[in-house]
């Protein structure tokens, strides 16, 4: 089967179309910049702390850690001894419900903004079992 030149144009168009979308999407669904990174780990909340004070804190579970910084108001893991790494490598968060989660140590790290402006009554919920 041979590629024809319309072939081209149409998978052109839909690539441009689709990165244009999804460019638009992005930003209609735009997230408020949070100010509070809460910190949860078997669903009980271990600490909120704000997001414009730089920080590192060490938080353990089970004779394992994660270590937790907060840098020019973005919260990211910087170090944790589970196997997977997968929580180490997720990027910064600093908008408003933007997650980390580190499974093998139960812990959950969400932005929030203190003043309402996340409206939370209206988002989904998460379930922990």
């Amino acid at each position: 089967m041979k590629i024809k030149k319309g072939d081209i144009f149409v998978i052109g168009f839909l690539l441009i179309f689709s990165l244009a979308f999804s460019f638009i999407i992005s930003k209609i669904t735009s997230q408020n910049r949070g100010n509070i990174l809460r910190i949860e780990q078997d669903s009980k909340v271990i600490k909120e702390v704000p997001l414009d004070k730089d920080q590192e804190f060490k938080i353990s579970y089970g004779g394992h850690y994660n270590i937790v910084k907060i840098k020019d108001g973005k919260a990211y893991v910087s170090d944790a001894d589970c196997q997977d790494q997968i929580c180490t490598h997720m990027s910064p968060i600093h908008d408003v419900g933007e997650t980390i989660i580190c499974l093998p140590h139960r812990l959950f790290l969400e932005v929030y903004s203190s003043d309402g402006a996340d409206s939370r009554e209206d988002s989904i919920d998460k379930v922990i079992r």
